[in-house]
């Protein structure tokens, strides 16, 4: 054949090649990206929009609803999600696997730049990224804590200065902070004082904002010289608000201090964070398409040094701010790639090792193995030049093809062996042996290729799975054929030596128990085709029966059949567990029922020990996010109100349990200890995460249509039934319609007769409960540290406690000094009323999702039994 006749007149050259491949081989293997999963090339496009404090049925209709029809028309979209909470809309696109991201990502971003115009005045221009639904899990996350410091320093140390920096990383993604409370200026209002002097919250905020100029002046030619004008009409100084003129009362000045006091504050706190039973706060990061998620974490703990030395020079009382990586998830790549590793050099040595028992020659052996690392190292260069990775499916491959590579060599060489046993010289002896097997061997091959060569027409799930792994066989198939017609027919002529006679390439004869299995297996094959129609009937009987094993076999009368799993479960070290209080609990009492719930599971798992010393306990740490920031920390998280909180647990290296013998355990105590409070756990970590495309559960029922009552009253009766299935367990319906709501009714005419619009109104109320911030923020520059903040009114948080204060609210008409206001009782009812925490879509139909976790069976199973009922 060409190929062996060429390796062996240019030997210089193959020597040559191989070192290439050995030398490219070794510099890609450094460069290509490390991954626990295959990259997601599947494009989808995310579109987040916000507007403060509008309700989730008004951000259905007036932005998702609007944003989806919008961006539908893009070429190439497969399907689109939506989720519309309180003042937020999430969208996600879909496209079909031939779109590339550039164009998804073009079309989606400029349709909802044209939208803006048709949304509602004040929505916040919508933004759009790049979305992977299997890296819905974040590599890690950055917490930031102090002794010293208070919460709303911290928060600004991550968000100014930690996120940032962060993002510099090549392929990190920081997007939220979670936790802390934003700092605010804020006048807090006297309602006293505002009815005394006839005044209403509204007054104070046009003060503010009259008197609190955020207005580049530009310059002024005079004279010979170009002056920079700059003016007083911001204030420089919290304190100087407090002077600020409200209005003139007969000929006597009203100040700001007189109504109400201004004070370097914090906004309203929604969400909070407990890390080991102590607020704190953390950033998320996840990683880019195909970013290399080792070196991304290493990077990060590399810069948290530099950055903290920053945090302590701005920022006073930073002394002790410590800035740690927790939860990271690069520890089970790194373990999960090392154990792969591990196996295909345990697979490499045994295969070595019986080489050397059947074959009997340490030289023979060491020319079988040079094929392993060779088509490893040529695989690897046809994965980089491919934009594949190093994950467990690509490895997987490799592991897979050892044996195929060696038998590849071994036919080789044996033939080789025999025709120098022939007494041939070594140089004839291997073009003549390689020669005769090449084409056997390049069959063999392409049938393997064949075989594999399908998975990579897959679509979906099953493509992002099966492709790299299909990919890194094929490439390893082709790069072993290749050295087993080239290296292998060139080393034996090199190092071999011709002994006729021998039985091997070793010129040593079979040994005793080699001649012993022959003729066993010859008698056998005697017998066996002297019986030949009892071999078939019996073969065919065995099959149909392994057939009866598979389920979907619908005549089979086997009562246990193989289970179905898209992948094993594993144990990640790590679980999630999801927690609901009654709709509509304020953040303070849930943080309270997660400090109880944090005590059951250190009962369980044992007590944290900061100095890692309690041997006793496999409790590594314990991350408690409770409630939610409705702005970028929306999108990135399962918590829809303050009743919904996620809880990390994870545990050590060394347990004595695994997480899902943990997460049994507490998901039947905490069910116990905690009726009414709904619980679900995730054991599968950022695995199952991606597989289920950041779904909370492996199983989701989805139930459409526009009324979300009919919905919600249908998804309670599949749920009742999905729990009786044997094995289904944290049965639950994602939305609820049960949030309680006050529901303002205007007196518009009696309004209109006292001058007073319902938009005067509305600002009032908001002033009054969540601060002129939400709709007409003032700014103010810390110098010192160059942040900006917002400056805003409302009363003191410790006021809003009942009915009376939202009553009580003083309204008066914009124009008009001498009128006195009217108290918002006597121009509008109240009405108690629920609504939904949130409402999801699908192609733009309303959707209820009832979600269910799977204990003790398999999920084919489970999903079986489902649907038979």
């Amino acid at each position: 054949m060409w190929l062996v006749r060429s390796a062996l007149r240019y030997p210089y050259l193959v020597l040559v090649l191989a070192l290439a491949v050995v030398s490219l081989g070794s510099i890609f293997l450094t460069r290509i990206p490390s991954d626990l999963l295959p990259i997601f090339r599947t494009p989808a496009v995310q579109i987040v929009t916000f507007y403060n404090g509008m309700p989730p049925e008004v951000v259905e209709g007036d932005i998702s609803s609007r944003m989806q029809r919008w961006t539908g028309q893009s070429v190439g979209i497969s399907h689109q999600e939506a989720k519309s909470m309180t003042g937020v809309s999430i969208v996600k696109d879909f496209f079909r696997e031939d779109i590339s991201m550039e164009s998804a990502m073009s079309q989606v971003t400029s349709y909802a730049m044209s939208d803006l115009f048709y949304l509602p005045p004040g929505t916040i221009p919508p933004m759009v990224m790049p979305f992977d639904p299997t890296a819905s899990v974040p590599l890690c996350l950055v917490s930031v804590s102090s002794e010293t410091m208070s919460e709303q320093e911290l928060y600004d140390v991550a968000y100014f200065e930690l996120r940032n920096r962060l993002q510099s990383i090549r392929g990190v993604i920081a997007p939220a902070v979670y936790g802390g409370v934003l700092r605010r200026i804020f006048a807090y209002l006297d309602r006293e004082e505002l009815e005394a002097r006839q005044l209403s919250p509204m007054d104070v905020v046009r003060a503010i904002q009259e008197q609190n100029v955020f207005i580049p002046t530009g310059n002024a030619k005079l004279g010979d010289l170009d002056y920079m004008i700059t003016t007083n009409a911001m204030v420089d100084e919290i304190s100087e608000l407090n002077d600020l003129l409200i209005k003139i009362e007969d000929g006597k000045p009203v100040f700001l201090r007189d109504v109400a006091r201004a004070e370097n504050t914090q906004s309203i706190q929604t969400n909070v964070v407990r890390i080991n039973g102590r607020r704190q706060v953390y950033i998320p990061i996840y990683r880019q398409p195909g970013a290399n998620t080792i070196e991304i974490v290493n990077e990060i703990r590399t810069k948290l040094t530099q950055i903290r030395q920053r945090v302590v020079d701005m920022y006073e009382g930073a002394d002790d701010v410590l800035l740690e990586v927790v939860m990271d998830q690069s520890i089970f790549v790194r373990n999960s790639i090392s154990a792969l590793e591990h196996e295909g050099l345990i697979g490499a040595f045994l295969a070595g090792l019986i080489v050397l028992l059947f074959i009997g020659s340490v030289r023979s052996m060491l020319i079988i193995l040079l094929s392993l690392p060779l088509s490893a190292l040529a695989a690897f260069i046809g994965l980089y030049l491919s934009g594949n990775t190093i994950n467990s499916m690509t490895l997987g491959g490799l592991a897979l093809a050892v044996g195929l590579i060696v038998d590849q060599a071994i036919v080789t060489l044996e033939n080789i062996s025999r025709h120098l046993s022939m007494g041939k010289t070594p140089v004839r002896a291997a073009y003549d042996g390689a020669s005769e097997v090449a084409g056997p061997i390049f069959v063999a091959t392409i049938t393997i290729m064949v075989v594999f060569f399908p998975v990579v027409l897959l679509s979906g799930i099953s493509k992002f799975l099966f492709t790299p792994l299909a990919i890194s066989v094929i490439l390893a198939m082709g790069a072993s054929y290749l050295v087993a017609l080239t290296i292998v027919p060139l080393c034996c002529a090199r190092f071999l030596k011709a002994k006729p006679g021998a039985d091997s390439a070793t010129g040593e004869h079979e040994p005793a128990f080699f001649r012993v299995i022959g003729r066993n297996y010859a008698a056998l094959l005697e017998r066996v085709l002297q019986r030949k129609m009892l071999v078939g009937i019996s073969t065919l009987i065995f099959f149909l029966i392994s057939l009866g094993l598979v389920p979907g076999i619908p005549w089979s009368s086997v009562p246990t059949k193989i289970g179905q799993e898209l992948f094993p479960a594993t144990d990640s070290g790590q679980f999630t567990i999801f927690v609901r209080a009654p709709s509509g609990t304020r953040i303070e009492a849930t943080e309270r029922l997660i400090e109880s719930v944090e005590n059951e599971i250190q009962d369980v798992i044992g007590q944290w020990d900061p100095r890692d010393e309690m041997a006793t306990s496999d409790l590594q740490m314990l991350i408690s996010n409770i409630g939610v920031l409705m702005d970028w920390p929306a999108a990135y998280t399962p918590n829809t109100g303050p009743m919904d909180t996620f809880m990390l647990v994870q545990l050590k290296e060394n347990r004595s349990r695994s997480s899902i013998e943990y997460s049994i355990l507490l998901r039947e105590r905490l069910v116990d200890r905690f009726p009414g409070i709904e619980f679900a756990f995730d054991t599968g970590g950022i695995l199952t995460a991606a597989l289920n495309f950041g779904l909370p559960s492996p199983i989701d029922i989805q139930v459409t249509g526009s009324k979300l009552e009919v919905g919600q009253e249908i998804a309670r009766t599949i749920s009742d039934e999905v729990r009786q299935v044997d094995g289904a367990v944290d049965v639950r319906v994602a939305q609820r319609l049960d949030y309680p709501s006050i529901h303002i009714v205007i007196d518009r005419v009696k309004a209109a007769y006292l001058g007073i619009t319902p938009e005067e109104i509305v600002k009032n109320i908001i002033t009054a409960t969540n601060s002129s911030v939400t709709f007409n923020p003032s700014f103010w520059i810390d110098k010192k540290k160059r942040n900006h903040y917002f400056i805003g009114a409302q009363y003191p948080e410790g006021e809003i406690n009942s009915f009376a204060t939202l009553e009580n609210i003083p309204i008066r008409p914009r124009s008009g000094d001498s009128t006195e206001p009217v108290l918002l009782r006597n121009i509008a009812t109240f009405e108690r009323t629920t609504g939904p925490t949130v409402v999801n879509h699908v192609n733009i139909t309303r959707v209820t999702n009832i979600y269910s976790n799977v204990v003790g069976r398999d999920v084919g199973s489970v999903v079986s039994d489902i649907e038979q009922r």
